[in-house]
């Protein structure tokens, strides 16, 4: 029986999680019509939030939980929507500080069935992420939040996160090459298809260390766009990247970071870009200490996270910038051993620029198959890696993982990194 023509008060929220269409719609021209379409049936709930939309190839997830957090230190109730998740779907919608609730969830989910039921459509006429989106604003709309997150899911002009009709600031993270066979196969096609996502009257923010031709196409694209060009070059100096965490000076006022690694100052300056916009826009000031509390209790889960007393690192650098700035970090860090690497990758990614930039710096690699569809096998990676380093030991192993690499150590205090995708974490597990 189809999803839609079944009672919700019938169906758990995992029932209805397992039900839904998992694919990517993005090839349909039409799409985006018929989501905005939705949005109306439901009653237009992004017309009542203040949205700050985030794209980028990288860094969207720390830029996000930096700038929720240090809003919520100021007083302000936030929703965050980003993905994916790594253990529990409902990590994609943040409310305050906490995952949504199953029951919040599913009351969202009634209002977008029951629109639907009403204009002859069922739930298989919506994907998982277009779902996840318009529950996520829902959700938002009903908790009246006064600032919405949200992080677009597939590049920007095609993106279900591009539905909505305005958005208050449109931050950009670092653009590079990631899905190229869908978003373009130049750095150029994707830096365009993710600058369409900006809309009239939003302030445009972004990371000032892309390539000029990237600043080139979100400028134009702004002023075409009818919206504001108000990024603003801001100073982030790292003052110590350790494991334990990242210490960074701001306009010279010093702050400790929940997140780790050297890359987020490039994150953190967007974050600072963003603040300043909404000062500008809703005659606020975000102080000093709430930016202070704010960074502090910033945490990204699976991203750069590091566990001291068993020395594991999980990071979910899934492409050749990602994997770039993993590597910079565990070098600032001057580990005295190199680490053990647990890999998984997905089989539409450059995993082999992505090995060729990890396997210097490992002694051993474990490779593993990833819990996604598009995975590589754990046994083909292992033989891309031993035809790129046939001195490397490597071992294709799907079972405890974790377990394996601990035992392989040569000491305690040896570190384990677990990388190349979220859905790599999700396979390997083991946190804390």
């Amino acid at each position: 029986m189809p999803v839609g023509s079944v009672s919700v008060n019938q169906m758990t929220y995992q029932t209805i999680q397992q039900q839904l269409d998992k694919g990517w719609r993005v090839f349909d021209p039409n799409r985006l019509t018929f989501l905005r379409q939705v949005l109306q049936w439901v009653g237009q709930p992004d017309q009542d939030l203040t949205i700050i939309q985030i794209a980028g190839t990288n860094g969207k997830g720390s830029t996000g939980a930096m700038l929720r957090e240090v809003l919520r230190a100021h007083g302000e109730t936030v929703g965050h929507f980003a993905s994916p998740a790594v253990f529990n779907d409902r990590e994609q919608i943040w409310l305050n500080g906490q995952f949504v609730t199953e029951t919040a969830w599913v009351t969202a989910y009634h209002q977008l069935l029951q629109a639907l039921v009403a204009h002859d459509r069922t739930i298989d006429d919506l994907s998982y992420f277009e779902v996840w989106t318009i529950v996520a604003l829902l959700v938002f709309q009903a908790e009246h939040v006064t600032y919405a997150i949200l992080e677009a899911g597939l590049g920007g002009r095609d993106d279900a996160t591009h539905m909505v009709g305005q958005a208050a600031v449109v931050a950009y993270t670092e653009i590079g090459l990631d899905h190229q066979n869908i978003l373009g196969q130049t750095l150029a096609e994707i830096a365009q298809n993710k600058a369409d996502l900006i809309t009239p009257g939003a302030l445009v923010v972004s990371d000032l260390a892309q390539p000029a031709e990237v600043l080139t196409i979100l400028k134009t694209t702004t002023q075409a766009k009818q919206a504001t060009w108000a990024a603003q070059p801001v100073t982030v100096t790292v003052r110590q990247d350790t494991p334990a965490g990242l210490a960074v000076s701001v306009a010279g006022e010093h702050y400790q970071l929940g997140l780790v690694g050297a890359f987020q100052r490039r994150n953190l300056s967007v974050v600072w870009q963003i603040l300043a916009a909404l000062e500008q826009r809703d005659q606020v000031m975000f102080d000093v200490a709430a930016r202070r509390r704010g960074l502090a209790q910033a945490q990204m889960l699976g991203r750069m996270q590091v566990d001291q007393t068993r020395h594991i690192l999980w990071d979910g650098a899934h492409n050749e910038d990602a994997a770039q700035g993993l590597v910079a970090s565990l070098t600032n860090w001057a580990l005295p051993e190199r680490p053990i690497l647990i890999l998984g990758v997905l089989a539409d990614k450059n995993y082999h620029q992505m090995l060729t930039i990890l396997l210097p710096l490992v002694s051993a690699v474990i490779t593993v198959t990833p819990n996604n569809p598009r995975a590589l096998s754990a046994t083909a990676l292992a033989e891309t890696v031993q035809a790129i380093d046939a001195n490397l030991p490597v071992t294709a192993l799907d079972q405890d993982p974790l377990t394996y690499a601990m035992a392989q150590r040569t000491s305690p205090s040896q570190y384990i990194v677990v990388a190349g995708s979220f859905y790599t974490l999700n396979a390997v597990g083991g946190f804390s």
